[in-house]
Order: structure tokens, then sequence, then C-alpha cells
């Protein structure tokens, strides 16, 4: 016998079979719509906008790590690089040589750190030297410039970036020291100057000479006998009194 074939579906049942599969992608559409429009409700129009940005299609990212370089400084980066894994070899070499110096010959180890400490010791030295010799030649040289300056100004230059910080700091110092000087001899100049010329009669009359320039003196007149033209009205009545009785 062959197999029976399937049934051939009527034109009636056609219909119903296909209104069904529209109804079975409605159903699946209508979550993710609600949930759309409730998403739209809660965040606002800031939603739409971020839907749409997703939908577009994403721009390639530049990876925030990517920096732009001259040559020179590429050069630079690659040499401090270097310098830094040479010092980091050189270091674990000498840390490997000390640990098999300590397990082989312990006295050299010890001598080896007999000589450390005397290098070390000696380096201490050294720099308490230096900095006893440079206290010594700022209390002759820059101290007595720094205490000639009124109080504020040698706040004022002290409190300046670098003041007295190695040599440039105490150039510094001494420069800004000296402008201030400057100014204070010129004022105290100015006011001494002013004070001999007030008491020199011959500066005195010659500034009065320029003062009254284009203006006539009056003419001398000698001392003689009052005349009658030369009484007051006293003198005049007093005399005519006189003259009564």
């Amino acid at each position: 016998m062959q197999p029976e074939q399937p049934a051939a579906l009527s034109p009636a049942q056609a219909p119903e079979d296909g209104a069904n599969a529209p109804a079975v992608s409605e159903q699946s559409e209508t979550p993710s719509r609600t949930t759309s429009w409730l998403r739209r409700l809660w965040r606002g129009r800031g939603a739409e906008e971020e839907e749409n940005d997703s939908s577009q299609e994403p721009s390639p990212a530049v990876p925030a790590s990517a920096i732009s370089l001259t040559q020179e400084e590429f050069e630079k980066r690659i040499q401090a690089e270097t310098d830094r894994r040479e010092n980091k070899r050189r270091e674990l070499a000498q840390l490997e040589h000390r640990r098999k110096l300590r397990d082989e010959d312990p006295y050299a180890y010890a001598e080896q750190d007999r000589q450390f400490e005397q290098r070390a010791l000696s380096d201490a030295q050294v720099s308490t030297m230096f900095s006893q010799i440079g206290a010594v030649h700022d209390r002759y040289s820059v101290d007595p410039l720094v205490q000639s300056l009124p109080e504020a100004e040698r706040q004022r230059i002290l409190s300046i970036e670098g003041a007295g910080s190695g040599l440039d700091g105490r150039k510094l110092i001494v420069e800004e020291s000296l402008k201030a000087l400057e100014k204070i001899w010129r004022a105290e100049g100015a006011k001494d100057a002013e004070d001999r010329l007030r008491k020199n009669p011959a500066f005195r009359k010659q500034l009065l000479g320029e003062v009254r320039k284009g203006m006539s003196e009056p003419e001398f007149v000698s001392s003689g006998a009052p005349s009658a033209a030369d009484k007051n009205v006293s003198d005049i009545l007093r005399s005519q009194l006189r003259a009564r009785q």
C-alpha cells in the first residue's frame, strides 16, 4: 500500500490559518511596544533620543590611551625607559652579587659592608662641612645685607619662591636686597638734599628771583625826619590839640 498523502487544506480552512498567524505576531510584539511606551513615559524625551542613538551604527571609538608625541619627546621617553631598565638590572645584579658573596665568603661580605658604612660616613661629613661653610659665608656676606633692610622688605624677599636655596637662591636674595636698598637710598638722598637747600641762603635768593621774575622791585627810600605826610591821624590831632593849648 502507498502511504497516505496529507489531506489538502480546503479553501475554507486557509483563511482561518492565515488569520491566526498575524495574531501570534501581534501578541509577540505587544510586550515590547508596552515596554517602550512605559520607558518613554518614565524617562521622558531622553529615552527616545537614546533609542535613536542606539539604532544608529556606533562610530569607531578612539582609544583613551592614544597620545601624540613629537619625535624629541618620543626619544626622551625611550631613553628614560632604557635608563630605568638599566638601573633596575644593575640593582638586581648587585643584589645577587651580595647574596652570593654572603653565602660563599662571609668575610668579604662583612668587609664590603664596612666599606659602605665608611663611605656613607665620609659623605655625611663632607655634606656637613659644606653646610657649615655655607652658613659662615651667609653670616658674613648675605645676612648683613638682609638685616639692613626694613622688616617689611625683609619678609617680602625671604618669602619669594626659591630664596636662600642653593647658590641661585642666595643670588636672588642679594639682587632683591640691592634693589630695595637703592630705592631707600634714593629717597633718603632726596630728603637730605631738600633739607640742605632750604637752609642755603644763596639758593633761597636764587629761588626768590626766579619766582619774582618779571616783577619790578620797589625803590629804596633812605630814612629821614618824618614829614607831615608821614603822620597818621592820631599824630595830627595830637599836634592840633597842643597848638590850641
